[in-house]
């Protein structure tokens, strides 16, 4: 088995949903379960949704959701009446129910698992759309709802899978279906907690729900289809002379995602981890590109393979007078954090003070008031990040005195260092005004 993930743009443009049909039939023989995105602006459309109230712009909005898949229709179905005349009742269908639900009183009683249902709609048009056109063109499909599937916590807007629950009914629900070869084809981005609730797994959740499923039926492969030839040596859309990486460790790849690569959603990689399942990054628009193969023991050099940065970061200082030769200081300072549910990025601490960067905000205003309760904290803007990112990394001590004289030639000072206990990542916090500046320049420097 393999499970193939289409993103946004791979269902949207004709050119890439004809890709998908050929892709599927070219594999039969291994087994591909679909994992499908919305069509592309869809979801931002959805969540626009969830925070108006008047009925004027509810309906103005999902106008614009039904012109989206009206072009769609037309594109990808005008060649067949009947299949085009099921494909709006299909989508006619979910719009109506989507409308009630917008103006449903679950709004002010569970605004939360209400969020997420509205959110979750785009994937499940999309969906039903794709399995209607493969199965119009030959191929035994069937639409799957990822809430029969990914079985989650209640942590509506980001919510996390329950492992031993999810392989079961994961199991469950798509064995049959494949011993008959049938293809899947599965919402990403959302899943349901133990009770039937909708979830969703967070903005780019749907790379994150692929892996989840081809960790469940321990699959052969993982492939992320995207609109880009796989992973490169930095965003190409900024450095014209990035390179495609053909092979990434897990390590690499996650350094890279947590630190401000696009291409994957940061918690993609950890359940191919867990089951040791090769992901690999293609494009749906260049079926011949090899694109990027992430997997173990691909970490084949000392030098570096990635720039990655992210132009702004939240940054917070505690200090306190009262860490010198305490105990559970820090311990006091992250509970506190995930109590407010926030992650933390990147950590620097002496015996008195410690920063931090945080991967998101979560609760900030009260995490703030509970950490000045034990210490002073001031939360900083200004300021992003620039990492490197290569197997062992650390191997040249060159790469520091090169970083330091290139950004004090450039009068960038580093406002902070982390390193990879990984030996895999090199993190400096610089002020945000000067990371256009440098990062050409450190891309040219470090990329060989």
């Amino acid at each position: 088995m393999i499970v193939m993930k289409f993103g946004g743009t791979s269902v949207t443009r004709q050119q890439s949903v004809a890709a998908i049909n050929f892709l599927v039939k070219r594999d039969l023989a291994l087994q591909p379960i679909l994992v499908v995105s919305a069509l592309s602006g869809t979801t931002d459309l959805l969540i626009k949704l969830t925070q108006v109230n008047d009925l004027t712009s509810q309906s103005e909005l999902i106008e614009l959701i039904k012109v989206k898949h009206w072009t769609w229709i037309e594109e990808n179905c005008s060649a067949d009446q009947s299949l085009m005349d099921q494909a709006y009742d299909l989508v006619t269908q979910h719009l109506l129910e989507l409308s009630n639900l917008a103006k449903s009183s679950d709004r002010n009683s569970n605004y939360l698992n209400w969020h997420d249902r509205v959110a979750s709609f785009g994937e499940v048009i999309s969906s039903q759309l794709i399995s209607l056109l493969l199965v119009q063109n030959g191929i035994k499909a069937q639409a799957v709802s990822a809430t029969q599937c990914i079985i989650t916590n209640d942590n509506f807007g980001s919510a996390d899978f329950l492992d031993q629950l999810t392989i079961q009914a994961t199991n469950t629900t798509l064995l049959p279906l494949i011993n008959q070869g049938i293809v899947p084809v599965i919402t990403g981005f959302l899943g349901a907690t133990v009770d039937g609730r909708t979830t969703i797994l967070g903005r780019g959740g749907s790379d994150f729900s692929a892996a989840i499923i081809g960790h469940a039926l321990k699959a052969k492969e993982i492939q992320i289809w995207t609109d880009v030839n796989g992973v490169y040596s930095a965003d190409p859309r900024v450095i014209n002379q990035a390179k495609l990486i053909p092979q990434l460790s897990y390590q690499e790849a996650a350094e890279l995602a947590m630190f401000g690569a696009k291409v994957l959603h940061p918690r993609t990689i950890q359940p191919a981890v867990r089951s040791g399942i090769p992901v690999r990054v293609l494009n749906t628009f260049n079926l011949d590109n090899q694109g990027t193969l992430i997997a173990h023991n691909t970490c084949t050099n000392s030098w570096v393979k990635a720039i990655t940065w992210k132009p702004k970061v939240p940054l917070i200082n505690i200090y306190s007078a009262d860490m010198f030769l305490s105990k559970g200081f820090l311990e006091k300072i992250f509970a506190i954090l995930a109590h407010n549910n926030i992650s933390v990025n990147m950590l620097s601490a002496s015996e008195v003070s410690v920063s931090i960067t945080l991967d998101n905000i979560g609760n900030l205003e009260q995490a703030l008031l509970e950490l000045n309760q034990i210490a002073t904290a001031d939360y900083i803007e200004g300021f992003g990040t620039i990492s490197l990112v290569g197997g062992h990394i650390m191997s040249r001590p060159q790469i520091m005195q090169d970083l330091f004289n290139l950004f004090e030639h450039n009068n960038l000072p580093v406002q902070m260092l982390s390193y990879s206990a990984s030996n895999i990542n090199i993190s400096m916090i610089v002020a945000s005004e000067g990371i256009n500046q440098v990062i050409p320049l450190v891309h040219e420097k470090f990329i060989v």
